[in-house]
């Protein structure tokens, strides 16, 4: 697990800490990848993103590395999460459990047959979406206010700390070294 976590740890300080660009942009383009990438979007967030910031005019490799965030094996409990907030927020009754409790009624032969039965599942699905669509969007929101200010303090320190060790380094490199010391023997 260790190993995974200086991967994630050095592709974050790579693509993140040292772009070439202003903290600013930066921030704003990791801000725009956590918005996006806590949208039920799989498979179009990586574009969306870079098109968005594109388009905003700030850092769009940023992006890349951000949206990784919702992936199939995070898309469980993040989605999950998603849908009881806006299930919450909406303050609706459990799409599922309607869902489940309607078929659960004894069905006729040809029930899954008749136009009201697929009709009401739609309308069940839809509103499941919905809710996850308002979670998404209101986790996202809250996420991406929180990335800028955090990304541009964390590009300001690690850019500044590494600028202090640089040119320790280069004073090291200046000075001369030091004679050796000789003890006189009496």
């Amino acid at each position: 697990m260790s190993k995974y976590w200086h991967r994630a740890r050095r592709l974050i300080a790579h693509n993140i800490l040292h772009a070439d660009d202003t903290p600013h942009s930066i921030a704003m383009g990791a801000s725009i990848a956590m918005f996006i990438a806590i949208l039920p979007l799989i498979g179009v967030q990586m574009i969306l993103s870079v098109a968005v910031a594109a388009l905003l005019r700030v850092n769009k490799a940023v992006c890349v590395p951000v949206v990784w965030i919702s992936n199939p094996l995070t898309a469980l409990p993040l989605y999950g999460a998603c849908f009881a907030v806006g299930r919450a927020v909406m303050n609706s009754t459990s799409p599922e459990t309607v869902v489940l409790t309607e078929l659960a009624e004894p069905v006729k032969a040809v029930s899954w047959l008749e136009l009201s039965f697929w009709t009401n599942l739609f309308s069940h699905l839809v509103s499941l979406g919905v809710e996850l669509w308002v979670g998404s969007a209101i986790i996202g929101l809250g996420l991406a206010i929180l990335t800028y200010p955090l990304t541009r303090w964390l590009i300001g320190f690690y850019r500044e700390r590494r600028r202090r060790h640089l040119l320790q380094k280069q004073v090291y490199k200046v000075l001369p070294a030091a004679p050796a010391r000789r003890t006189e023997v009496a």
